[in-house]
């Protein structure tokens, strides 16, 4: 039986009202079917030998004489600030075009990324190497990269542990300490609050390099960034028999509470009921149960059932976009085939479920652990996101609200989170219109210049829309207005999906429309191009 983590909340910063009582919760159990014991640090180093550090600056993709004003940094253009993308140095060659086109992709959401070329080295180069690029929000490490471990000797239960932990990438200016000189860290003090963000994109095959699952990622990545593969403005809590009072997990605070589905009865909560509660099409879903890297336990009269890592692999890929996977070790990363990779990494070839032969997972980031342990106070990660911060951003803050140090309890719970996937998206980024008229590079010669914009509607409730129209020239010559940092004409409050404008001049012109649902700002579209010729 799980025992009870007494935890003081009452040094946590509530960013937003605490509506679950998490002074008393039930510790997560470290659960596997078949008994395995996750691998050791020793097991970790044997299979990844240090190679000499070395980080090669690459090259941004070039943009567009049109959007020549997002090739170089500024404020004004990039107002989320810089981001570093590291790239395992044998996996880069292979993914290319990829990253390129996700440069692209997060420069239209205001982030400046550049990416680094990186040879293994030691956790310690690698965040001496962050530390020298700040000012940073965030990093993204793509493929194997240095993994820094902390050991306790007084974890749950007084046992030794140890884990991977990102953390040490986050703190850039706290103390790490190697008591016992034997590669983990054991000590962790000054100011512990992060200074960035940090999340991986490590497959659960090939030792955290598989090209195909990495190209097949940022493919899916692009395509819902341009409202490609749908969207979702619903949740799933799926909470396991000893978390009941989770409730909702908080999801109240960024979806209606109509569109929550919340699954915590004990005669509810086994193993069929995931199985198809994870195939439903979803914004954001949470795994409340006891697991391992190799699967979840579900509990049920007189027993347990346990959901395999491989069901995701092989039978059923997972349809929601996001998660947050409050289940013991199964983000840890460094195992094969770790389950929590499989929420956001598909293989190839045919599902049973599916009757398409190229079935892909949805997934696009999940938050969990690589230790007995996951995250709580739930409240201060959704609650940012309630005011339109990315997840990268709301695990930031969810780090911070801890204060400016972490008690014992608190390394136990949450020394091994980590972020999984693209942390620069939310559940909105995908809530993408799909612009129709006029079409790409269209050219018109009638007068008076009346043109009608017309756009898919976006199916969710409280929706509208803004159109940006600018005009080559009108406020400076020979450029776009937001190559000045002003905007062309915006009309927004829209509630139909079309918009009828006179245009200002026989000139090349361009629009872009974005949707608002609720309080939150969706992303633009791209932008579209079309002329006057009189």
């Amino acid at each position: 039986m799980a025992e009870y983590s007494k935890l003081d909340i009452r040094k946590v910063t509530q960013l937003a009202k605490f509506g679950i009582d998490y002074s008393r919760v039930r510790a997560l159990e470290y659960i596997d079917k078949e008994k395995r014991a996750p691998s050791s640090f020793k097991d970790f180093i044997r299979a990844f030998q240090k190679v000499a550090f070395e980080a090669q600056e690459i090259p941004r993709p070039t943009f567009s004489s049109d959007l020549r004003d997002l090739q170089d940094y500024s404020t004004i253009h990039y107002p989320k600030g810089k981001m570093i993308i590291a790239v395992s140095w044998d996996l880069y060659p292979l993914i290319t075009s990829y990253l390129d086109q996700f440069v692209v992709d997060v420069s239209n959401d205001g982030y400046y990324a550049t990416v680094y070329r990186v040879k293994s080295g030691s956790p310690q180069e690698l965040r001496n190497f962050l530390g020298s690029k700040l000012p940073l929000v965030g990093a993204l490490f793509v493929g194997t990269l240095p993994v820094a471990w902390f050991e306790m000797d007084d974890d749950f239960n007084s046992a030794h542990s140890e884990f991977p932990c990102d953390l040490y990438y986050m703190d850039l200016d706290g103390t790490w300490n190697d008591v016992d000189v034997d590669g983990k860290f054991n000590e962790h003090s000054g100011d512990v609050q992060p200074e960035i963000w940090v999340a991986r994109l490590w497959t659960p095959t090939q030792g955290g390099n598989d090209v195909e699952l990495i190209n097949d990622y940022f493919r899916r990545n692009h395509e819902f960034r341009k409202g490609l593969r749908t969207y979702s403005r619903t949740a799933l809590a799926y909470v396991d028999d000893d978390w009941q009072a989770f409730d909702d997990c908080a999801f109240h605070l960024i979806f209606p509470e109509s569109s929550i589905e919340i699954v915590k009865d004990p005669d509810a909560t086994d193993g069929d009921r995931y199985k198809a509660e994870i195939n439903q099409h979803r914004g954001w879903a949470q795994i409340c149960a006891h697991s391992s890297p190799y699967g979840h336990s579900f509990k049920i009269t007189g027993g347990s059932e346990w959901v395999p890592n491989t069901y995701l692999r092989d039978l059923n890929p997972p349809n929601a976009f996001f998660y947050n996977i409050f289940a013991c070790s199964n983000a840890r990363f460094t195992e094969p085939d770790y389950m929590a990779g499989w929420y956001i990494f598909s293989v190839a070839g045919p599902h049973i479920l599916y009757s398409s032969a190229t079935a892909r997972t949805n997934g696009l980031a999940a938050v969990g652990s690589t230790k007995t342990g996951s995250m709580l106070y739930f409240e201060n990660f959704y609650g940012p996101m309630a005011d339109g911060k990315s997840i990268g951003e709301s695990y930031k803050d969810w780090w911070c609200a801890l204060g400016t140090e972490h008690d014992l309890n608190e390394k136990r719970w949450f020394y091994g989170l980590v972020l999984l996937g693209d942390p620069t998206m939310n559940w909105w980024s995908g809530v993408v219109p799909i612009k129709r008229d006029p079409e790409d590079n269209e050219t018109f010669d009638h007068y008076p210049r009346t043109t009608n914009f017309r756009w898919d509607p976006i199916n969710i409730p409280d929706v509208t829309y803004s159109i940006e129209v600018d005009a080559f020239g009108a406020l400076s010559p020979d450029k776009w207005a937001a190559e000045v940092g002003k905007t062309g004409f915006v009309q927004s409050g829209l509630t139909e999906n079309e918009y009828e404008y006179d245009f200002v001049g026989a000139q090349r012109g361009r629009w872009r429309v974005k949707a608002r649902v609720g309080k939150i700002d969706c992303p633009w579209t791209e932008w579209r191009y079309f002329q006057y010729i009189r």
